[in-house]
């Protein structure tokens, strides 16, 4: 694939990934509604700037949310001329196409929040967020296939396992450090703490969906005792990012405060899934280049 392709691929996702974390600050701060049922304008100067703090934010958020989804148009177009690979091509399309769902959504929360009651409803704001987090694993989808090497070659099979290793561990590091930004943990659950749990939550996130995309890419080419491996790390990581999913979830605190054993027992679940495909990973040769195989044999 095309360098400029890759790059643009992996700057869309980043984009995405910024204007999820400008929304979880938006709702958290309290500035979702500040701009009035005037959307998509806001309350200032001719209704197209903001006229304070609060409502800024709200205005900056819907400015690149606006610019984000003009960028993945861009990108699927892209995906469809400037490379070959069809499952990419697809995976943006389908962000595509949830992208009116959720511009709706959008505007759901803000222009009938004041009209009927469930304008701004728990579960409008709860959907809101899972259209949002299911095109950034489309395209994430699509970068982790981007970025991945053919998986022929002893170098090739060498830099996939060294992805995996580096990715899961990442995730293992982190899970302590995103613990303590958690709910009912160490701080008070404020703005700036719920903006850094979700940074490193829809990073983990992110670094479990490529994994999951690496390992079933992997399944196909790999011999019988590699592939029984790899399809356990793959499960695993599907695992990991749907428990990581309902954790964020729970933590929105849409229908007020949720016990934090809660989130604790899914913290539990998600190390000891994490902990497994690290020791399968690193446990011994089923990801060992084939000239490696008789090296580790005879060691």
């Amino acid at each position: 694939m095309r360098v400029r392709f890759r790059r643009l691929m992996v700057a869309t996702t980043g984009l995405t990934y910024v204007l999820m974390l400008l929304g979880v600050y938006t709702a958290a701060f309290g500035a979702g509604l500040t701009c009035g049922a005037r959307w998509p304008f806001c309350d200032g100067w001719l209704g197209l700037f903001p006229a304070n703090i609060p409502s800024f934010i709200e205005w900056f958020h819907r400015l690149v949310a606006m610019i984000t989804g003009f960028v993945i148009l861009g990108t699927a177009y892209a995906g469809w001329t400037r490379q070959n690979d069809r499952r990419v091509a697809w995976a943006i399309t389908l962000a595509v196409l949830l992208l009116p769902l959720q511009i709706g959504l959008g505007a759901v929360t803000v222009t009938l929040s004041g009209v009927f009651p469930w304008g701004y409803a728990p579960s409008v704001q709860m959907l809101h967020y899972v259209v949002a987090l299911a095109i950034l694993a489309l395209l994430t989808i699509a970068t982790a296939l981007t970025v991945s090497s053919p998986l022929t070659g002893e170098k090739n099979r060498r830099r996939f396992r060294s992805r995996l290793r580096w990715g899961l561990l990442a995730v293992l590091v982190l899970l302590p450090v995103q613990y303590l930004f958690n709910y009912g943990t160490v701080f008070v659950y404020s703005p700036a703490v719920q903006i850094t749990y979700y940074a490193l939550s829809l990073l983990m996130f992110g670094v479990l969906v490529s994994v999951a995309v690496w390992t079933a890419r992997f399944v196909s080419t790999a011999d019988t005792a590699s592939t029984r491996s790899i399809t356990r790390v793959n499960r695993l990581s599907v695992a990991g990012a749907v428990v990581l999913t309902a954790q964020m979830l729970v933590d929105r605190q849409l229908w007020g405060a949720v016990p934090p054993g809660v989130s604790d027992g899914l913290s539990l679940v998600l190390g000891l899934l994490v902990l497994v495909a690290v020791w399968l990973v690193f446990r011994g040769s089923a990801l060992l280049p084939p000239g490696e195989h008789n090296a580790h044999n005879s060691e």
